[in-house]
């Protein structure tokens, strides 16, 4: 995403405060906004009102954002404290829910950390029948173990590993240090890694090369 588009978009609507301004910038992160609250809550209804509660408040701060470098950390983190709301009532009501994982996107961390064995799925530009089934069936399994990661580490990969927001812009959504990023980060993939053994240790195909 060109963050000079951000900028442009923010200037413009300072000036002239016209609404069809604000929702071109809107329209630059609605989709990715729904699709980390989908997967943090795993429920369509829910990752909709997320949506519409950040929009406003999106509009009700924008005037405080001071740069567009700032802008998409600031409102992954009104996107962010809106999901984690949702989750504590879901945890004061003893709720459980399923988060959806997007396999489509490819996880590469070797120029970043090259020690991380980060779990990807390889793309396949025409996959027949058997892969697509195979491939439904591998999200469902990392799906669930995702699942089961704690809810700080769990945002951080998702963040990070599908979002791809580095460490300083998931350090102000999820407000806590870098290094608490990295540990949480670190410590996510390794549980997951562990979580995924046994299904990889039966179905050595399914896992991603």
């Amino acid at each position: 995403m060109d963050l000079s588009d951000d900028e442009a978009l923010l200037n413009k609507f300072r000036q002239s405060k016209d609404p069809n301004v604000f929702k071109a910038l809107l329209r630059r992160y609605q989709n990715r906004i729904y699709n980390v609250a989908y997967r943090l809550l795993g429920n369509a209804e829910e990752a909709e009102e997320v949506v519409q509660e950040s929009c406003i408040k999106i509009h009700q701060g924008i005037s405080s954002v001071a740069k567009a470098a700032s802008f998409g950390a600031w409102v992954f983190k009104i996107a962010h404290n809106s999901c984690y709301d949702r989750i504590r009532n879901r945890t004061r009501r003893g709720r459980y829910s399923m988060v959806a994982l997007d396999l489509s996107t490819t996880l590469d961390e070797a120029a970043e950390e090259s020690s991380a064995q980060v779990i990807t799925q390889a793309q396949d530009p025409s996959p027949g029948p058997e892969e697509r089934l195979a491939g439904r069936e591998q999200g469902a399994v990392i799906a669930e173990k995702l699942n089961q990661l704690p809810d700080t580490q769990k945002v951080v990969v998702i963040l990070h590993d599908i979002e791809g927001f580095s460490y300083q812009e998931i350090s102000e959504i999820v407000g806590t240090s870098v290094g608490t990023v990295r540990s949480r980060l670190h410590y996510g993939r390794t549980k997951l890694r562990e979580l995924l053994e046994p299904y990889y240790a039966a179905n050595p195909v399914s896992q991603a090369r």
